[in-house]
């Protein structure tokens, strides 16, 4: 399964009402660049080892939703010098809940060279090393959320009631009969269910359930087929609200498999909002953002995870 790197980009196109000589096709696509001047928050993706989590930048938070990054070169290092200094600290979050904080170590550039390359590439999104104070264990390696000012999370903490799988599997066999996916698609594939504390609906939870090919895209072209079900709903005193679902069966390389990285609330609106990662064989994995409408988990905010951002390449 692969690991996520982040990277953000964005293209605006104008049409005009009159006739207009059409531009020449070499043109540069016109690019609106994100206004950092007045301070937005700034969301992160922390991941790596523990002990040397690397930190990249997602989107500024602005006017109750996320925007793309959208910067020159020289943007890039500003914002490089502005949030990755050594010494600053950021906010860590996961599963909906404040975890701590991440002190940076180093940035992206310093007297020793910059901290990464791609090849063939000139300018890269910039990354960072941290040093985490974390206040719950964590794993050796980490996937958290982190932000560059505190971030209000879901007051409520009830505990979760216990044994979500069976429900679990309920929900995605239903998915899956309903996508055209049997049974036996579902053989030999791993299953996953758990709790998300996202104060949507009557209790405030989420009920996830997937089924992973456990090679997760990772197989070799024309490997035959596989199939992927990710399904969730919301908890009504018992009765469950299926709110998103994802299911797919065919060859191996044509199938987009999906998982929720983590989620919090990402905009001060009382919900969490899910960070999840979207990849298919031999192509470059997407990160994405679903917001609750009230009905549904949708889709508010997608980006490549391509590391370059050189509009040359």
């Amino acid at each position: 399964m692969p690991r996520i790197a982040i990277i953000a980009s964005i293209l605006v196109l104008a049409a005009a009402c009159d006739k207009q000589a059409a531009p020449p096709r070499d043109a540069a696509p016109t690019v609106e660049y994100t206004d950092l001047s007045d301070s937005p928050t700034v969301l992160f993706q922390v991941f790596g080892p523990r002990d040397e989590p690397r930190v990249a930048p997602i989107a500024v938070v602005r006017n109750g939703g996320l925007e793309r990054i959208a910067l020159d070169e020289s943007g890039w290092r500003e914002l490089d010098s502005a949030q990755f200094s050594p010494g600053r600290v950021l906010h860590l979050y996961r599963n909906g809940a404040a975890v701590g904080t991440m002190e940076i170590v180093r940035g992206m550039y310093g007297m020793d060279g910059t901290l990464y390359s791609v090849p063939g590439c000139r300018v890269v999104v910039p990354q960072a090393i941290g040093r985490m104070a974390s206040t719950t264990a964590m794993e050796e390696t980490v996937e958290l959320i982190a932000a560059s000012a505190p971030l209000a999370q879901v007051a409520d903490r009830r505990p979760f009631p216990a044994g979500p799988e069976a429900q679990g599997r309920t929900l995605a066999s239903a998915a899956a009969t309903a996508a055209g996916v049997g049974p036996e698609d579902l053989s030999g594939l791993d299953f996953h269910a758990r709790w998300l504390r996202t104060g949507v609906g009557a209790m405030g939870r989420t009920l996830l359930a997937s089924y992973i090919d456990p090679s997760a895209g990772d197989l070799g072209p024309g490997a035959g087929n596989t199939s992927m079900v990710l399904v969730m709903a919301e908890d009504s005193a018992g009765a469950f609200n299926t709110s998103y679902q994802h299911a797919l069966s065919g060859e191996a390389r044509s199938v987009e498999f999906q998982r929720v990285l983590n989620y919090a609330d990402l905009n001060g609106d009382g919900k969490s909002e899910l960070v999840m990662e979207a990849w298919r064989y031999a192509g470059i994995p997407t990160l994405s953002v679903l917001s609750h409408d009230g009905a549904r988990w949708t889709e508010s905010f997608r980006v490549s995870l391509d590391w370059c951002v050189d509009s040359r390449r």
